[in-house]
């Protein structure tokens, strides 16, 4: 929020009597269903996302009570506040607190941040071109293509932020979306049933236009309540979910290595190797172990990973441009011969193999094995990485930048499940591919950036290429 515009005089209103029985009805509506759902009071809640969300929510509960009218005579507690204690406020607060008295909250996307002093922001609800909003502290923390519940409100001649802005990830956004649409359809057909029940003169633009007014003024609840799901969800479930590869096994990482008993042992092993047929040279030192199978319907030069469902967890399936699956990978130096493996019956299959397959010439196999979880944790405190931060910080960025515009270049060639397995040079020659393609760059862009000090080397990484490149420049607002 802008400037020095303050609620405290009207949330020590909100302690009258009075107000009490509406306001914790608002709130119930707001956090009623997760506290029933995970079966929680609101200091549970707090304790289980942090007094900071909390706090939001409850601002967001207590700003949607604002517009309220209070049954049996429609009395507004901003009203009854301005008549009684309006004149210790300043015109400034004043019209503040008027604009959230007639404020809707809605869904709006970021771009265009200069931090420490405004975004862009696109309504994806209520639609129209984006607005510049005027905010110092949210700047710093919001990045390209975030997805935000908020009030914005005018206050002479600026657009700020209210207190309660709530942070989607991609995938609550979408439910919202989702939820939204259904809830403004059932809206609209009430207000067309109220009409024809009271015979009133309609017409169906109209009828649309002040059903959605209505609708927007009491959508808040919705967004509360798909937000501190996705939260809780998310903060209660950290396991890692299960993946599965191509043949139903557990992905765990192993690694068999078996020692070489003579200098002379690696030529002859390598003799051997290329005698195998599911032994896939790419190089004399290393081979693709892999299944042959038919080819897949699109091809790449280079290997490529899919994923889908399978059972509970997702499958993943690693494979050459064949369209051959690969097993494992195998490494052959002077003193060491090594299979690497996606899981333990591969690793065993593998093992067995390449014990036959050099009989004297190696000794027993030594056999390690990574979970997922040990593999992340590793990355996460990786020595590699810390040597990394040393590094110069023009260094840094240029080596990240580069390695970032390879992957990217090479994607671009590639299918791609979010744009319907086409790659994004296909995609971008349709108009509904063209959609799908935008949603996808704004959510890598997004995704990149997430995680990282504003002033890292992914979060300066410049997108404007890629862009440029699919003919979508002009789309990127």
């Amino acid at each position: 929020m802008l400037g020095n515009h303050s609620l405290s005089g009207l949330m020590k209103w909100l302690t009258h009597e009075e107000w009490h029985e509406p306001f914790a009805d608002v709130l119930d509506l707001h956090l009623g269903p997760a506290c029933d759902d995970y079966e929680m009071d609101f200091e549970d809640i707090a304790e289980v996302i942090g007094d900071h969300a909390a706090m939001t929510l409850w601002g967001c509960a207590f700003e949607d009570f604002l517009p309220q009218a209070v049954e049996p005579d429609g009395r507004n507690i901003v009203e009854d506040y301005l008549k009684r204690r309006g004149w210790k406020e300043s015109a400034g607060n004043r019209r503040y607190i008027e604009a959230l008295r007639d404020s809707c909250m809605s869904l709006y996307e970021v771009s265009e941040i200069v931090p420490g002093q405004s975004f862009l922001a696109r309504d994806l609800v209520r639609g129209g071109e984006p607005i510049r909003v005027s905010e110092h502290s949210a700047t710093k923390s919001l990045k390209l293509w975030d997805k935000i519940g908020a009030r914005i409100v005018e206050v002479s001649g600026k657009n700020i932020l209210a207190g309660g802005l709530l942070p989607f990830r991609p995938s609550a956004a979408t439910l919202l979306m989702e939820e939204l649409k259904a809830a403004r359809r059932e809206a609209r057909r009430e207000f067309r049933k109220l009409t024809r029940e009271a015979q009133l003169p309609s017409s169906t633009r109209e009828d649309g236009q002040i059903a959605d007014l209505l609708f927007m003024a009491t959508a808040a609840p919705i967004f509360s309540n798909i937000w501190l799901d996705d939260a809780l969800a998310s903060t209660l479930d950290q396991s890692l979910p299960t993946i599965l590869n191509s043949d139903g096994d557990e992905v765990v990482f192993c690694r068999v290595r078996f020692p070489l008993r003579s200098e002379g042992a690696a030529a002859e092993l390598r003799e051997r190797l290329r005698a195998v047929p599911a032994f896939r040279e790419e190089n004399e030192g290393f081979w693709n172990w892999i299944e042959p199978q038919r080819p897949a319907k699109r091809t790449s030069s280079r290997k490529a990973t899919s994923q889908s469902s399978l059972g509970e967890g997702r499958s993943l399936r690693v494979t050459l441009d064949t369209g051959d699956t690969i097993l494992g990978n195998i490494e052959l130096t002077d003193k060491t011969l090594l299979l690497e493996a996606n899981s333990r019956e591969r690793a065993e299959r593998g093992r067995a193999i390449l014990a036959e397959l050099a009989g004297a010439l190696v000794g027993p196999a030594l056999t390690e094995i990574e979970t997922l979880e040990q593999v992340m944790a590793g990355r996460a405190g990786d020595e590699d990485l810390d040597q990394a931060g040393d590094l110069p910080a023009e260094l840094q960025a240029e080596l990240v930048h580069g390695a970032l515009t390879d992957h990217y270049r090479k994607t671009l060639d590639e299918p791609i499940p979010a744009l319907g397995d086409l790659s994004p040079r296909a995609a971008a020659q349709t108009a509904a591919g063209r959609r799908k393609l935008v949603d996808w760059l704004k959510h890598i862009e997004n995704q990149t950036k997430s995680g990282n000090l504003p002033d890292g080397p992914m979060a300066s990484y410049d997108f404007t290429w890629l862009w440029r490149d699919l003919g979508l420049e002009k789309l990127r607002r």
